[in-house]
């Protein structure tokens, strides 16, 4: 871009057009800005889209839409035991199984590595008809629009092979992604790259809130972050959308062997020989992680209309 410097004119048109120190100079006279509270906008101190704040009403408390149909797993299976589950029927998470990854990610992991929008709570999160409900939903915290909850079992509960089985509901609104996944036992979000992705990943469920019929497992495996690779296996919906009912999404963990299942249909396998030349990390203790978080690298813009958004569990179980 070229910028053309005219000295003469410019002086010439300040000349003319400037005032007097003793004139009184016309400004024009701009109205106060006011905040609707009716215009399907968030704006000013407004918590919502057109709701909270000092100017509007208190914004309504949305509760999520249990489904009343879908798949369910048995409680046994042939030679297997069934080793640790929560079926969350109490009231509140178990301490003893459960840890909470907090805010943002930052300072080594900003993000939480995929640009997300959301910040983390501890209380994004209750229970109804004994399920285990996350919410994401519109809210300033800490500098961020939408808050949600993400929950783990580190040093709790970390175990190597099984069966696992987790029946959930999946959200509605654009820009949500879901997740239901193991990481190695030595992964720390502070220090994410020594044990990232050597250490393996394995999404056992993930969601995209514009994708309502499809859902995907994943491993992540890698010598280091240049080398990085994963490997998908997608699902579509066999039923109804995977928002519209109660699906169950299972793995079958071996050694050197990963089968991913949803209501016990097999539809992806990793072996070895899929990670070569890379190494196969995922002969090794893993610990859970929940979360529902809102933008980033993968699903689309959020739309702020759809919020609150809501990730319904109905239990975790692991057979070995």
């Amino acid at each position: 871009m070229f910028k053309r410097i005219l000295p003469c004119t410019t002086l010439f048109f300040i000349w003319c057009c400037s005032s007097s120190p003793t004139e009184k100079i016309n400004e024009p006279i701009l109205p106060d800005t006011v905040i609707s509270c009716a215009d399907g906008i968030r704006n000013g101190d407004e918590l919502g889209i057109d709701c909270g704040g000092a100017a509007c009403n208190d914004c309504p408390e949305i509760k999520a839409i249990i489904p009343s149909s879908g798949y369910d797993a048995p409680m046994s299976y042939e030679g297997y035991n069934l080793v640790w589950n929560d079926e969350f029927n109490e009231n509140s998470l178990s301490d003893e199984k459960w840890s909470f990854h907090l805010a943002n990610g930052c300072p080594n992991l900003c993000g939480w590595g995929n640009n997300e929008l959301q910040y983390y709570t501890n209380d994004n999160f209750y229970f109804d008809e004994g399920k285990l409900i996350i919410e994401a939903r519109i809210e300033k915290v800490s500098g961020f629009d939408y808050s949600s909850t993400r929950i783990n079992s580190d040093n709790k509960f970390e175990f190597k092979y099984g069966r696992v089985d987790i029946r959930a509901s999946m959200p509605s609104a654009m820009g949500t992604w879901a997740a239901l996944w193991l990481i190695n036992k030595n992964y720390e979000v502070q220090n994410p790259s020594e044990w990232w992705p050597n250490g393996g990943e394995i999404d056992i469920m993930e969601y995209l809130g514009e994708d309502k019929d499809a859902a995907f497992g994943t491993a992540h495996f890698g010598s280091d972050l240049v080398n990085h690779k994963f490997i998908s296996g997608y699902k579509d919906a066999p039923n109804k959308n995977y928002d519209e009912e109660f699906y169950v999404y299972s793995i079958i963990w071996e050694e050197d062997s990963i089968t991913w299942l949803i209501n016990d249909v097999p539809y992806h396998t990793i072996t070895p020989n899929n990670t070569n030349p890379q190494p196969y990390p995922f002969n090794d203790e893993f610990y859970f992680i929940m979360n529902l978080s809102v933008g980033g690298n993968l699903p689309t813009a959020p739309i702020e209309a759809e919020y609150p958004a809501f990730l319904i569990i109905d239990y975790i179980r692991v057979y070995q």
